[in-house]
């Protein structure tokens, strides 16, 4: 199962805009929800809500059981309704014995056309799905405008795109508050008792800052929806952990953090010296590391490197490693488990 949710442009015929050339800006803050087949390569958007009946989480979760189809079901109603069956499914036990339960919702960074997110799902899929090791058994995506050149050594306008697709998928996640409560406090249906892990990539990390922030601004607190967040390669500043800094309260959003970071990421070293001067955390870690954060660690893998044959551009600039390197792709797959991290520093 696949899913998505996105702030992108939606053509007339329902279609996403492929070149990824809009702004947030310009497309505004509506969100629109669909699923992805991903052996037809085909999104399909879900209609809109046109009236108000149709983003009644209360009738959606009061025929959760007889309404399997949900043909009537739209927008953000029909997105909450099938992830709610999807999670309460029978669990799947594969080859391995492992448990095929867990969801892994991510958010790709910038550069990212309709094309370049089929093959970010399709890795994800291969590495984190089809893998016989990973609990993973299902993909939530969270897809926003990237509009940079071909070629990834600087970035125009994304970073300003973050910032407002941020604000627009706190919105996402207030509306997934309340389809919970409905659900599961008002209707009382049964808790699906399913992990869901959030992994955001480069600059999504600066799509997850403003959304802590919105979330901070709008007082709703900082629920905790996730188990693990993984932060691969982030594009943000160093600092972000600290008190009055939007990740200070990111511990509260999951169960464990990690950062994971390169020393030798030359994406983010070339982008310092052309668009972004700041120390990114992505490069160096946290420069404060507060001990009062104790579940929030800090995943050195400077000794990984990336795997041969994954990409002309992805190929050895260290960037891209939650698919490209191997090792770091089997660590993800431990943390996701409940272990610890390899690379963590030894006590």
């Amino acid at each position: 199962m696949i899913y998505f949710i996105t702030n992108r442009q939606i053509n007339p015929d329902g279609t996403i805009r492929p070149d990824g050339k809009e702004t947030a800006e310009a497309v505004g803050d509506n969100l629109r929800f669909g699923s992805y087949d991903i052996s037809t390569k085909e999104f399909n958007v879900f209609p809109e809500p046109q009236t108000d009946a149709d983003l009644d989480y209360a009738k959606a979760t009061s025929n959760i059981e007889i309404n399997s189809q949900n043909i009537e079901l739209k927008g953000s109603t029909r997105f909450f309704t099938d992830l709610y069956k999807a999670f309460t499914a029978n669990t799947v036990i594969n080859s391995s014995g492992i448990e095929e339960s867990d969801t892994l919702f991510f958010i790709h960074g910038f550069n990212t056309n309709l094309k370049k997110l089929q093959d970010t799902i399709d890795n994800l899929h291969k590495k984190y799905v089809e893998n016989p090791n990973s609990p993973i058994g299902h993909l939530l995506i969270f897809t926003w405008p990237g509009r940079s050149p071909a070629v990834p050594y600087h970035y125009h306008d994304d970073k300003k795109d973050a910032i407002r697709s941020g604000e627009a998928l706190a919105r996402g996640i207030i509306k997934a508050l309340k389809f919970l409560r409905k659900t599961l406090v008002q209707e009382r249906n049964p808790a699906c008792n399913k992990k869901i892990h959030l992994m955001a990539h480069s600059m999504g990390n600066r799509v997850l800052e403003h959304t802590m922030k919105e979330l901070i601004k709008e007082n709703v607190g900082i629920p905790e929806l996730f188990d693990q967040i993984l932060l691969m390669a982030p594009d943000v500043e160093y600092n972000i952990f600290e008190p009055q800094e939007a990740f200070y309260q990111l511990i509260d959003f999951g169960r464990r953090v990690h950062i994971y970071y390169h020393d030798k990421d030359h994406v983010l070293s070339i982008s310092k010296y052309t668009k972004n001067f700041s120390n990114r955390l992505g490069k160096y870690g946290r420069r404060y590391v507060n001990s009062s954060l104790t579940d929030v660690f800090d995943v050195n893998v400077s000794e990984t490197r990336d795997d041969q044959g994954v990409g002309l551009i992805t190929n050895h600039m260290n960037h891209w490693y939650y698919y490209s390197s191997q090792m770091v792709v089997d660590d993800v797959i431990r943390v996701l488990k409940g272990d610890k991290s390899k690379y963590l520093p030894k006590s």
